[in-house]
């Protein structure tokens, strides 16, 4: 009888504990105070947010913050100001994390007058920003900023990023194109006219000189001396689904662009007009230099575009003639997302987004979505593309996952624009997701073992040896305030780990001084489902 009692005991007493709530972990607080870089003084009313959680605070009088009822976990705090400041924390259970001060750089400005060969002021003349940068295998020069010269011949650059090297373009715009220019056809007959000039006098790209500010910076006084060239003229017919057509079109340089600049965007608008119903152009006062021409038909009805076509064409020392441009019909890109070997024995409940945005320009009316989203494996379509190049991106990949490759039409373009339409027929859009990788966790440390918060961690496979191999290779994160980075899973191979003391962006600069350090990392390597641990020393890159 003492046995059944005490199995029944036992019984219950397992039920009890069944049924008993889970204890959850006490949550805990990060706080800090938010600061001018420069000057050191607290910043009021500064906007802090904590990821993943989303949660959002705002500083006091005193540039204080703090961040309450936090699990635990590891944690991106960031203070939005002119820029943004960010620390990635971790946080354990019940702790309260203080002194988390986060420090934001003011923007800067420039400043100058854009003059004529005779050094007098020249009014209505555009003036941009240009960012350099290393983006989808390419050296690309895009727009950050813009102004135009008052009737003083000045001009203002507000909102310059600071550390960050950028060229000065003045250039005369026209808002409106005629399609048949009156400009005379013998090119003797036509004015000289203003050439877009690089701070100070340059006509190229290359012989740009480049201009870095300091946090809260004014740069007074880059004039920019103008130059003049000759004057050519493009002729051309338009055409939608074979036949000439009254189209809309517009015409810009190669380089510099309108697009994604720094995580960031600015577009600008180009030189446009509206051809006849017989599609013939005929566009002048044009410069030396590489172009690109751009036909569409919008509908009346939604503001759609139906028929999309592009060309490029270049102008060395004389007129072109018999330039096309065929816009053909919108086109839907099927998409699949499949494994690279075995799937996980788990299935994946996670979805990922599969991001498009045009590379040079803004969206047209009713241009492809920017978000769509799959299971893994799953499919996916891209409807209502235009025949141009995008940008592409994955989002939402597991932290136990990696993204092997994606292809189009069977090729590769991971580091590449989709180029819609390139591929031959009904082309699927191919995104490769693989299982069988491993990680990194590092540790910045200094020579007496003292970790080294807010340090970044640079891993690029050994086999990027080229600067744009290198940016579109770099995996980077931030150690913690123990000193500590985990990557999220890499691709098994060899790689190349450094620290610096400040995060790496895509720029030439940036990307210049990474491969000149190459020699200074530390070589791993990463084997499937396998974690490299690694100390590293502080650095700053050479």
């Amino acid at each position: 009888m003492r046995k059944v009692v005490a199995v029944f005991a036992l019984a219950v007493t397992a039920a009890v504990a069944q049924d008993a709530p889970q204890t959850k972990p006490a949550t805990g607080s990060i706080s800090g105070v938010v600061k001018d870089e420069g000057t050191g003084t607290p910043m009021p009313e500064v906007q802090v947010s904590v990821n993943p959680t989303q949660t959002e605070t705002t500083t006091d009088s005193q540039g204080r913050y703090i961040l309450r009822d936090l699990a635990p976990g590891t944690y991106r705090v960031a203070a939005h100001g002119q820029t943004t400041a960010v620390k990635h924390v971790t946080l354990a259970a019940g702790q309260d994390l203080a002194s988390i001060d986060l420090q934001l750089r003011a923007l800067g400005q420039i400043s100058g007058k854009v003059l004529d060969e005779n050094k007098e002021p020249i009014p209505g003349i555009r003036v941009f920003l240009v960012a350099r940068e290393y983006r989808l295998g390419a050296l690309r020069y895009v727009f950050a900023g813009t102004g135009e010269t008052d009737d003083r011949g000045e001009y203002h650059l507000q909102r310059v990023e600071p550390g960050r090297a950028y060229l000065i373009m003045a250039e005369k715009r026209a808002r409106k194109l005629e399609a048949i220019s009156s400009i005379p056809a013998d090119p003797k007959l036509r004015k000289r006219v203003p050439a877009p000039t690089y701070y100070p006098d340059s006509t190229s790209l290359d012989g740009g000189q480049p201009v870095t500010l300091r946090a809260g910076e004014h740069r007074e006084e880059l004039d920019i001396r103008m130059a003049r060239s000759a004057s050519y003229c493009m002729e051309g017919v338009l055409e939608a689904n074979g036949a000439p057509a009254a189209l809309f079109f517009q015409i810009h340089q190669q380089q510099p662009t309108s697009g994604r600049s720094g995580g960031g965007g600015f577009y600008t608008g180009s030189p446009s007009g509206t051809c006849g119903p017989d599609g013939k152009i005929r566009i002048c006062d044009l410069h030396p230099g590489d172009y690109q021409l751009t036909a569409a038909l919008f509908s009346e009805a939604d503001e759609s575009v139906p028929f999309f076509g592009t060309t490029t064409f270049g102008i060395m020392d004389r007129d072109v003639r018999g330039v096309k441009v065929g816009a053909r019909p919108r086109l839907a890109v099927p998409g699949e997302v499949v494994w690279y070997g075995p799937p996980p024995e788990q299935p994946v409940s996670s979805k990922i987004s599969v991001f498009v945005d045009p590379l040079t320009r803004a969206r047209w009316g009713s241009d492809a979505s920017g978000d769509v989203k799959s299971s893994i494996p799953g499919n996916f379509s891209l409807p209502g593309l235009l025949l141009d190049d995008y940008e592409l991106r994955v989002h939402g990949i597991p932290h136990n996952l990696y993204l092997k490759d994606i292809t189009y039409g069977g090729v590769s373009i991971l580091h590449e624009p989709l180029g819609v339409g390139t591929a031959m027929g009904n082309a699927t859009l191919r995104v490769i997701v693989a299982p069988d990788g491993g990680y990194v966790s590092a540790k910045v440390a200094d020579k007496d073992g003292n970790p080294v918060p807010d340090s970044y961690v640079l891993i690029v496979p050994s086999s990027a040896t080229s600067e744009s191999a290198l940016a579109a290779n770099l995996t980077s994160g931030q150690t913690d305030q123990n000193g500590v980075y985990s990557s999220d899973m890499l691709a098994p191979g060899k790689y190349l780990v450094l620290a610096n003391s400040a995060p790496v962006d895509s720029t030439p600069e940036s990307i210049g001084k990474l491969l000149r350090s190459r020699s200074h990392a530390q070589e791993i390597e990463i084997a499937a489902n396998r974690t490299v641990q690694i100390t590293l020393p502080p650095g700053a890159l050479e």
